[in-house]
């Protein structure tokens, strides 16, 4: 018995195939129609039951049903071998005897293939689309040419701040549904805009001083980042305010003129200087200075995982348990060299940042979303090289110099 089989695809007729005369069919030849007249009718399978036997069970060796489609002959089982895909064609075949089982793994292999190309074109779509949402979320494309132009000031000075875009997608947004359509001129928006960042400016408590012990203040972090700086500052500061109970303790015992050039300034604002070399001269530092209010803790800088300083600055922290520590870094370095100082600093306990060089940068924005990304607020703002310029962070400062 010859019969022939018409469907849409292969798969569709081995079905048929399958259910109208059973795993026992042998096909003769399988082709695509050409010019077909029916759009259901696209290819072609003829098959045959001559030539067959009597067919074993179709259980494998745990006694369960396959679900495989089988042939037989007089010889018994056929063995079926797993054919390369891409060595078959789709033109006409005219091999006597082909198992259902072989087209079934030919189609298969064709179907896989298909698969992965498909996957393949969706990660590719997938990064393409990504990349065109990176490119559409960049600063200068969204501020201008994606918001109504009333907001193109306070956009473009988003995007001069070096705001990461997505941060600055959020600050417009906000400031958008607070300015109605009848109020949108620029200048009630850049008021609005000075809202909201002065609403997400993350800003520490001021310190309180104690009696029986000092308030221990520790500042850490990159070589010329400025702590040394930032120290004399507030000492210098706390003295003209009349808190003159400040003492000043130094573990930076390594850069050259370090130790001679703080010395030189405790001594010029008559300010009590200590030098500790090991975490054991803690106590005994630490006790003589028992009666200050406050101790700020100048530490050594060093270059970025540097593995060994990592382990003195523990050791030292561990053994002084200063109350504040403060991350100082220069607003004038790069967002990402920021990433990566905070990133390597935060493991040290830090609890408080401090912008220093804040005069010299050209971009404000880290004022708000790195206190944001790590989670510690802003302490103090090193604006200048004179000996009163630095301040208590304020939003309403920042926000000022963020959108001008």
């Amino acid at each position: 018995m010859i019969r022939t089989f018409r469907a849409k695809t292969f798969t569709e007729a081995f079905h048929r195939i399958k259910a109208e005369i059973g795993p026992d069919a042998v096909i003769l030849k399988q082709q695509e129609i050409k010019h077909p007249t029916n759009p259901n009718e696209k290819v072609e399978v003829t098959v045959t039951l001559d030539d067959i036997s009597e067919a074993p069970p179709s259980a494998g060796k745990s006694g369960k049903d396959t679900g495989k489609l089988a042939t037989y002959n007089s010889k018994g089982v056929k063995p079926i071998e797993w054919q390369n895909a891409k060595q078959q064609k789709t033109s006409e075949k005219k091999t006597a005897s082909i198992p259902l089982d072989k087209s079934y793994d030919y189609m298969e292999s064709i179907l896989t293939e298909f698969k992965d190309s498909i996957l393949v074109e969706v990660k590719k779509l997938r990064e393409d689309f990504f990349a065109a949402r990176s490119e559409f979320l960049e600063g200068v494309r969204v501020t201008r040419d994606r918001i109504p132009k009333e907001f193109a000031h306070v956009a473009t000075e988003l995007s001069k701040n070096g705001f990461p875009a997505q941060i600055a997608q959020d600050l417009l947004a906000e400031t958008m549904l607070l300015c109605p359509a009848n109020s949108r001129d620029e200048t009630y928006v850049k008021e609005q805009m000075r809202k909201v960042l002065s609403n997400r400016i993350s800003i520490a408590p001021r310190p309180r001083l104690r009696k029986g012990r000092p308030l221990v203040q520790m500042f850490i972090g990159p070589a010329g980042a400025g702590k040394s700086g930032v120290i004399s500052k507030l000492a210098g500061k706390a003295t003209m305010t009349g808190n003159p109970n400040v003492a000043i303790v130094t573990t930076d015992c390594y850069r050259m003129g370090a130790l001679e050039q703080m010395e030189a300034f405790a001594a010029a604002a008559d300010i009590d200087l200590e030098r500790i070399s090991s975490p054991e001269e803690v106590p005994e530092v630490f006790e003589r200075l028992r009666d200050k209010s406050t101790v700020l803790v100048d530490t050594a800088g060093r270059s970025l995982k540097n593995e060994e300083h990592e382990a003195e600055l523990t050791v030292f922290y561990e053994a002084i348990r200063p109350d504040e520590v403060h991350l100082v870094l220069p607003l004038n370095m790069r967002n990402r060299d920021l990433e990566n100082a905070a990133e390597a600093y935060m493991a040290l306990k830090a609890n408080r940042v401090v912008f220093t060089k804040q005069d010299e940068a050209s971009e404000q924005g880290a004022l708000l979303w790195l206190p944001i990304k790590y989670g510690i607020p802003l302490s103090y703002i090193g604006n200048g090289q004179g000996p009163d310029n630095i301040i208590n962070a304020e939003k309403e400062i920042i926000a000022d110099w963020i959108i001008k």
